[in-house]
């Protein structure tokens, strides 16, 4: 049954047909082949989106919907420029700052991507950067927007193995600071060997403005994370907090969009949501044949025949996913592979929060590489570059987030820490 299901979605990779039809494809064959009636297919399709905690995913797209229009963005963009843009690389350290903002509130890369990129390159060029070294920055940095929290796709994978998204939340949030230090310090070295980017002072005035007028923009990640740790809501409902609030002081406080243009970011909303949730109905039931088949159980025995190590385990499933992360996006890849790796990792005793975060992290390396990375055809759409500069740009970043993620295979106490100290429970 795997085979056939293997066989089904990389035929419809080669055709060009949509993920989420070839899962369909492939439900109904393995529905056909197993004699199993298709109403328990649609039964178990419906099960897969109906989820409170899937609620959360179109609020929080919603919510970098505002940050974009809303003035929210733009604050925090010369919030990172008053804080960071003394360092050497000036606005290449303020692009990835103002991405380790933005990820705290919108939770997806093609968002931060589009956003900062769209605001950054054109100073960034005209400080000394190739259109291609700009470019590279503030898409590479697009990857801490999936892990610091809030995130997509750790929604979707709390949802898809039952683990608790709020936990997942905090989890992100040390690995997604150390994702952007790593990449701060590449820019640095960068920076100094082209003699790009040029540096401001140092003025506490400066960044005190900035700060009185990004500060009310500050909250909302304090509203998403400080109410998950404090137990005030869960992560759905934080998901409500943070659109209620962005909406508020975009349209009352800041002023920079009228409640007319709220339609057009609805629809895009819908849009996405109506993707994803495709996508995790047909996986649901995909997850469904496998299960009853026996596939998880027997892929566990198998691999623990190989190794029983978790650091080498890991290192196996990271270069699987990164293989994985070449030829298919990160939303399907998701919600296909988390819960056939799942039960792996765990059964060498592998925190499955961790997992979920380290996952998170790879498949989010797979959006900036070639062939089907969104942020990089998005990248290359915003700075106006070929795809083959903006490659040769990104690639001593590709050797950052790699550091990055052994680190985190060798040292998981980083990932879990957080999460155990703040003994997070539920959704």
């Amino acid at each position: 049954m795997l085979w056939i299901f293997l066989g089904i979605l990389f035929a419809s990779l080669a055709l060009g047909l949509p993920i989420a039809f070839g899962l369909g494809v492939a439900a109904v064959v393995m529905a056909l082949l197993s004699d199993i009636p298709l109403s328990i297919m649609i039964e178990q399709s419906i099960r897969g989106v109906n989820s409170f905690p899937l609620l959360a995913i179109p609020f929080f797209i919603l919510v970098g919907e505002v940050m974009s229009n809303g003035g929210i963005a733009r604050r925090l963009m010369e919030l990172a420029g008053a804080l960071v843009g003394f360092v050497r690389g000036g606005l290449g350290q303020v692009a990835i700052t103002g991405s380790m903002f933005f990820g705290g509130i919108s939770g997806s890369a093609v968002a931060d991507t589009a956003a900062t990129g769209a605001m950054m390159i054109p100073s960034m060029t005209k400080q000394g950067y190739t259109a291609p070294q700009a470019t590279a920055i503030n898409t590479v940095s697009s990857v801490i927007g999936i892990i610091i929290p809030p995130s997509i796709p750790l929604i979707l994978f709390g949802i898809v193995t039952e683990t608790s998204i709020s936990r997942l939340f905090i989890a992100g949030i040390v690995p997604g600071v150390l994702i952007g230090f790593g990449l701060m310090a590449t820019t640095f070295i960068m920076a100094t060997i082209g003699h790009a980017g040029q540096t401001r002072k140092f003025r506490f005035d400066v960044l005190w403005q900035a700060f009185k007028a990004a500060w009310l923009a500050l909250v909302l990640p304090v509203i998403v994370i400080g109410g998950i740790i404090g137990g005030v809501f869960t992560a759905t409902e934080a998901a409500v907090a943070a659109l209620l609030y962005s909406l508020f002081i975009s349209l009352v406080i800041y002023r920079e969009f009228h409640i007319r243009e709220l339609w057009g970011m609805l629809i895009r909303t819908a849009r996405l949501t109506g993707m994803v949730l495709l996508l995790l109905a047909f996986a649901t039931v995909i997850a469904w044949f496998l299960t009853i088949n026996m596939v998880p159980q027997t892929l566990v025995t198998q691999v623990q025949a190989i190794t029983q190590d978790p650091f080498l385990l890991l290192l196996i499933v990271a270069g699987l996913l990164l293989l994985v992360g070449f030829v298919m996006d990160l939303t399907p890849a998701m919600v296909i592979m988390a819960p056939m790796l799942t039960p792996i990792v765990t059964s060498v005793g592998v925190d499955p929060v961790y997992f979920g975060v380290l996952m998170a992290f790879i498949l989010g390396i797979g959006l900036l590489t070639p062939p089907v990375g969104t942020c990089l055809y998005v990248g290359c759409g915003v700075g106006k570059v070929s795809m083959e500069q903006l490659v040769k740009a990104m690639l001593p970043y590709y050797a950052a987030l790699l550091v990055v993620l052994v680190i985190l295979i060798a040292f998981p106490g980083i990932v879990t820490w957080l999460p155990d100290l703040t003994a997070v429970r539920g959704n």
